[in-house]
């Protein structure tokens, strides 16, 4: 009686946390983005992306420059932030912020940056967001 006890409720923990592990490794968490912009090299960019989407944008954090990010600029009315992410990249610190569409027209975002020392805020990258349906022929 006591074994099949035992077995059952061995069972049970490895079933509960196979299903436990397995929602948190899940694709469907609503976080992907459908576009992924990587501003490493480039000062200015522009990209296109339907309202329906998540925009993801990359960059390298210039922290080995001496400076830190102090956040991004944008038309509240085109896009909204939804995720701010700070991850390791081959040894070098990265981030990444997350926008949703919110309305069809066209926004500049402004990456901004502060000397660690302190003093005033520059902008670190440019990027241009178009907001809409891809109406081109090709």
């Amino acid at each position: 009686m006591f074994g099949r006890i035992l077995v059952n409720m061995c069972l049970a923990t490895i079933l509960l946390f196979t299903l436990g592990c397995g929602a948190f490794s899940s694709s469907e968490s609503g976080m992907e983005p459908t576009k992924t912009v990587e501003l490493e090299e480039n000062f200015e960019l522009s990209v296109k992306i339907e309202k329906e989407g998540l925009l993801g944008v990359e960059m390298p954090d210039p922290v080995k420059s001496g400076y830190k990010l102090t956040g991004a600029s944008f038309d509240p009315k085109i896009l909204g932030l939804v995720n701010y992410l700070e991850f390791d990249n081959d040894g070098q610190r990265w981030v990444q912020y997350m926008f949703k569409p919110v309305d069809d027209g066209t926004s500049d975002i402004l990456f901004k940056m502060a000397p660690i020392s302190g003093g005033d805020a520059e902008i670190y990258k440019r990027l241009t967001v178009n907001v809409g349906k891809d109406d081109t022929f090709f």
